[in-house]
């Protein structure tokens, strides 16, 4: 009984949460919580082809892995999105993402991180990102994970306009770079259930110093995936990122959603 209440509130929670774009929902890649596993993944793959005048193709797949090395672990994630009609590519975009953090031997543990994303999309030419959070272990058994995470890090971007509605385009547009330091911190929540449904939650919360609680950039994910067998699953996800004030001016909020197989390990 609590667990069917406890599962009608994350449908309820899920409903209401959305995704967003330069912000990467990390949370939302593989953490191991069974400690007798080595190793656990995922990937999403979407291709499409359609022969017309031109061959379109179109390509997305995401992945990650994680790797347990006795008390330690290390999660890498990638996503490619391409578009191609003919020669011409509409739309590209991607990211790679390394995160190396202890596990199993204490509540806290820092996790340094690397970040290169690009989303052409939304003028995203070039973004790196890298630092180290400070991650403490809220709650942890073999079917829950519940955590919190904060710390500082180094942020590079560069914006084109591309992805600016044309009457908001300067005349002579130039690109935009910027360098930041700020705090980011999250809070995730994993649900494993013993009727096939598996939930993944995560807040995310990322701001300068200087400008703390004036101008941050909010995130969220939320998924809920159904276990046909052990390695697929069908999984809705929606994601968002609203950012109150952006490099370019592009729209503050952003909105994903995914509906695919999803093949684990």
């Amino acid at each position: 009984m609590k667990t069917r209440t406890l599962v009608i509130s994350l449908l309820i929670l899920i409903s209401f949460t959305r995704t967003y774009g330069q912000i990467l929902h990390t949370e939302s890649f593989s953490v191991i919580l069974d400690t007798s596993k080595l190793i656990k993944g995922n990937i999403v793959p979407d291709f499409k082809f359609q022969n017309l005048k031109e061959n379109l193709i179109e390509f997305e797949n995401t992945s990650d892995i994680t790797f347990r090395m006795k008390k330690s672990a290390i999660t890498i994630a990638n996503k490619i999105e391409l578009s191609k009609y003919g020669k011409e590519v509409l739309l590209s975009g991607g990211f790679l993402y390394i995160e190396y953090r202890k596990t199993f031997d204490s509540r806290f543990v820092f996790e340094p991180y690397s970040q290169l994303h690009w989303s052409e999309s939304r003028g995203l030419e070039l973004k790196y990102a890298g630092g180290i959070n400070l991650r403490y272990r809220i709650y942890l058994s073999e079917m829950i994970g519940f955590y919190f995470g904060t710390g500082p890090f180094y942020e590079f971007e560069k914006w084109n306009y591309h992805g600016v509605r044309d009457d908001l385009v300067p005349t002579n547009p130039i690109d935009v770079v910027r360098e930041q330091y700020k705090l980011g911190s999250y809070v995730s929540f994993k649900l494993k259930t013993d009727f096939n449904f598996d939930f993944d939650i995560s807040l995310y919360y990322q701001s300068s110093f200087e400008e703390l609680f004036a101008s941050p950039r909010l995130a969220s994910s939320s998924s809920i995936k159904y276990n046909f067998t052990e390695h697929l699953g069908l999984v809705l996800q929606y994601q968002n990122i609203y950012d109150y004030k952006p490099v370019v001016p592009i729209d503050k909020l952003y909105n994903k959603i995914l509906f695919s197989f999803e093949v684990s390990f």
